[in-house]
C-alpha cells in the first residue's frame, strides 16, 4: 500500500474510533468525572471506560504464571539466602527514584498552574484532579509502590541480579542505560500488543484504560496482574536478555536507568505536551502526546518509552490525526 494510502487508512480508522468513544459516552457506555475550574463554566472531563471484571477462568492462566514466577525466585532465594549483599546500592536506586518524584510533581504542579497549563492540555478537555487523593492514592495503590519496591529489594538481597549489578564503583555508560530502555520497551511493546488482542489477558489491562483523557497520577494505575505482565517480567526479562549478551550493567547503570524509567513513564501519561516532545518525536522517543493517543484510540502506539517499533509494526498513528487532540490536523 502506498505511504499516502495508508496515513488515510488510519487517519479514517481514528476519526472512526474517535466517533465510536462520542456515541458511547452518548449511550452512558462511559462514565465521566466532572469537575469545574475556578473561576471559570468550563467543565473539565475525565472520560472513563466502564471496566468489568474476569472470572475465575480469566484469571487462572495469570494466577499460574505468578505462581511459577515465585517458584522460581523462591529457589534462587534458597540457594543465596546465607550471603547477603550491601542494601546501600538499593538504596540508592529507590532514594534516586523518589527524588525524581519530586521534580517530576514539581513540574507538572507549574504545569498545571495558570503560568504554564492553559491551553497547553493534550485533548480538547483537560482532566482535572485533587492533589491530595492522587498522591496519597499514588502512594498506597498496589500496584505501584507497594510491588515495585518488594520485587526490587527481593531481586537485589537475594542476589537474584548479575553480579556486575552490585559494582557501586563503576560509573555510569549512557549506552547501558539506553541499552536497558531499549530491550525493555521492546518486551513491553510485544506483550502490550499481546494485551490488547487477547480477551484472556486484556481483562488484566483495562483498569489502566478506564481513562480516556489520562493525566499525570494514572500511570500505575491497574491491576496487579497487569504490573506483573507489563512492569515487573519485562524488568526481569531486560536483566536477563543483557546478561545473556554479556553487557555489563553496574549498579549506577541499572539505578539511572530505573529512575528514568519510573518517571518519565509518569510524564508519558501527561494531559500536557512538554517543550522537548517536538524533538522526542522526530527521533522516534515516545512523549505524552504519543502515548495519549494509545489511550483514546487503544490501538495504535504500544510502545512506551520508543515509537520505533510501533513504526516497524504498522501500529503508529500521530496525535495530529486523532479529532479530539488540540493538535489535530484535518487532511
Amino acid at each position: 500500500m502506498a505511504p499516502n494510502a495508508t496515513t488515510a487508512t488510519r487517519t479514517a480508522e481514528a476519526a472512526a474510533a474517535d466517533t465510536d468513544h462520542h456515541t458511547m459516552l452518548k449511550q452512558n457506555k462511559y462514565s465521566t468525572s466532572d469537575t469545574f475550574n475556578s473561576g471559570t463554566s468550563k467543565k473539565a472531563m475525565v472520560l472513563k471506560r466502564k471496566t468489568k471484571k474476569g472470572g475465575l477462568l480469566t484469571w487462572l492462566p495469570l494466577i499460574l504464571t505468578e505462581l511459577m514466577l515465585c517458584g522460581f525466585l523462591y529457589m534462587r532465594m534458597k540457594d543465596t539466602q546465607t550471603s547477603f549483599p550491601d542494601p546501600w546500592g538499593l538504596w540508592l536506586g529507590i532514594r534516586g527514584v523518589l527524588v525524581g518524584h519530586v521534580f517530576v510533581f514539581g513540574y507538572h504542579f507549574m504545569r498545571k498552574s495558570w503560568l504554564f497549563g492553559k491551553g497547553r492540555n493534550i485533548q480538547q478537555s483537560e482532566p482535572n484532579f485533587d492533589w491530595k487523593t492522587e498522591l496519597i492514592g499514588h502512594a498506597s495503590r498496589p500496584e505501584a509502590f507497594v510491588m515495585l519496591v518488594p520485587y526490587l529489594s527481593i531481586t537485589w538481597m537475594f542476589k537474584l541480579m548479575p553480579n556486575s549489578y552490585y559494582d557501586l564503583q563503576t560509573k555510569t555508560s549512557v549506552l547501558n542505560v539506553f541499552l536497558q530502555f531499549t530491550v525493555y520497551d521492546f518486551l513491553t511493546y510485544c506483550i502490550h500488543r499481546i494485551q490488547h488482542k487477547v480477551e484472556l489477558v486484556y481483562v488484566t489491562h483495562k483498569d489502566h484504560h478506564a481513562y480516556i483523557n489520562p493525566h499525570l497520577f494514572n500511570a500505575y494505575s491497574g491491576s496487579v496482574q497487569d504490573t506483573s505482565l507489563l512492569i515487573l517480567i519485562p524488568l526481569y526479562l531486560t536483566v536477563l536478555v543483557l546478561n545473556a549478551f554479556g553487557v555489563y550493567i553496574s549498579q549506577q547503570d541499572y539505578a539511572w536507568f530505573g529512575m528514568l524509567y519510573a518517571n518519565y513513564f509518569m510524564l508519558i501519561h501527561s494531559e500536557y505536551s512538554n517543550p522537548w516532545d517536538g524533538i522526542f518525536e522526530s527521533i522516534g522517543i515516545g512523549t505524552a502526546r504519543d502515548h495519549n493517543v494509545h489511550h483514546s484510540q487503544l490501538r495504535y502506539n504500544f510502545g512506551h518509552f520508543f515509537m520505533w517499533w510501533d513504526q516497524l509494526g504498522g501500529t503508529y498513528l500521530s496525535h495530529t490525526k486523532v479529532k479530539r487532540n488540540r493538535t489535530f490536523k484535518a487532511a
